[in-house]
């Protein structure tokens, strides 16, 4: 049986928190109630778990892994690493945070990361409030997980649209407290409208996806002094005039290279950026460095229907698109081009596949219509059951190993 929309983070052992579900009218008073009440009784409960001893006897937090034989870092649909290698078969506990989820947040809906145990069930919201001065947050989407803990997250409402950093989580209650907004949209970046991912360059620089303009854009990364502004445009784009700051891929308009509707992305172990462009139903590679095109990967010829997001395979051979047009996964071969459905449309009840991430020898996919994460073996691509149940549509799922 799963549990209710929100939990405490509790050992496996103790009663859960029970709220009202979202289907009992006003939803939206109830969904927030509830996250207001997740935030008040965290603390509490979360202080005795912490004063409880590891398996080790040591109290201290472990290092989340893969779970299989070889040690690899945790992938995301960015293509960026967010967690460390197992280290001596040391785990988190089932009932900690190993998941972050963004959903749509449709009317009524609570706009917030949500935590999610190793067993798939829902924790509750993981973000501090905002500033007062702040719109809230709308629509979230694309997040990052920063090598010192912090978190950086997409909050796409058009008229809003931001990348908002929030710090590591507080150790009695696991919630974020707001640090500031790195990327905004304003009249000095222009380009910013409805942005859909967020992700980490090889060369630190911070890149978006932009749906309203169907660009990919890039911003000066966490080390820079003027971290979240947008960066000059790649020279190889000058021959396609004047480009709107930041832009390092643009779309279909500016450039015949360009992208129709821009979603998903990721950089792949050769430092190309792999994008998935809905509208043309391709994936393309582009050289960061000039913004030009490389390669088409795969288009309908393929198969393509409209893929939505990628992530590279731990051994950086392999590219899993999801596609919410073949309703399914597709495994790219990059050396030979070949394209496999290793997900198959509907497996396990899979309905507008959007989210993918990939730990130990699973894949886990987010059934968007379906309102679940399904798991599949990383291998063949069986279904291997519902991992979570969500009161919303997913987005975007990254593992954590901050608590």
């Amino acid at each position: 049986m799963r549990t209710s929309m929100f939990c405490t983070y509790r050992p496996r052992t103790e009663a859960t928190l029970q709220v009202p579900t979202r289907r009992t009218p006003p939803t939206g008073a109830i969904v927030a109630a509830a996250a207001l009440a997740a935030m008040i009784v965290l603390p509490a409960i979360l202080a005795r778990r912490e004063a409880a001893p590891d398996a080790a006897g040591t109290g201290a937090p472990r290092p989340e892994g893969t779970g299989s034989a070889a040690p690899a870092a945790d992938r995301t649909a960015s293509g960026a690493l967010t967690g460390a290698p197992r280290e001596h078969g040391h785990e988190l506990p089932l009932s900690a945070p190993h998941w972050y989820v963004t959903m749509h947040g449709e009317e009524g809906a609570l706009s917030q990361v949500f935590a999610l145990d190793g067993t798939g069930a829902v924790l509750g919201p993981v973000l501090g409030t905002l500033p007062t001065a702040e719109a809230p947050l709308d629509e979230l989407r694309g997040m990052v997980v920063f090598g010192d803990g912090q978190l950086a997250v997409i909050s796409a409402k058009s008229a809003s649209s931001r990348a908002i950093l929030f710090g590591a989580p507080s150790a009695s209650t696991g919630v974020r407290p707001f640090r500031s907004v790195l990327v905004r949209r304003s009249t000095s970046n222009p380009a910013f409208v409805h942005p859909y991912q967020l992700a980490v360059g090889p060369e630190g620089a911070l890149y978006a996806s932009n749906q309203d303009t169907n660009t990919i854009t890039r911003y000066e990364g966490m080390g820079s002094w003027f971290r979240g502004s947008p960066m000059s445009v790649p020279s190889g784009l000058s021959g396609f005039g004047t480009l709107l700051p930041g832009t390092v891929v643009p779309n279909d308009q500016q450039s015949p290279e360009g992208l129709n509707q821009a979603r998903g992305f990721a950089f792949g172990p050769d430092g190309l950026l792999y994008a998935c462009d809905r509208g043309r139903g391709r994936i393309a590679a582009y050289d960061p460095r000039t913004g030009r095109l490389v390669r088409v990967v795969a288009d309908a010829q393929a198969g393509i229907g409209h893929p939505i997001q990628l992530v590279f395979s731990r051994d950086g051979r392999h590219l899993l698109v999801t596609d919410n047009k073949h309703n399914g996964v597709w495994r790219i071969e990059l050396s030979s081009g070949h394209v496999h459905s290793l997900v198959r449309p509907g497996s396990g009840g899979l309905d507008a596949p959007s989210a993918i991430a990939e730990r130990g020898d699973f894949l886990y996919v987010g059934s968007r219509l379906g309102k679940q994460i399904l798991k599949y073996d990383r291998h063949d691509g069986r279904f291997r059951g519902v991992f979570a149940d969500l009161p919303s549509n997913p987005e975007f799922l990254v593992p954590v190993t901050q608590q």
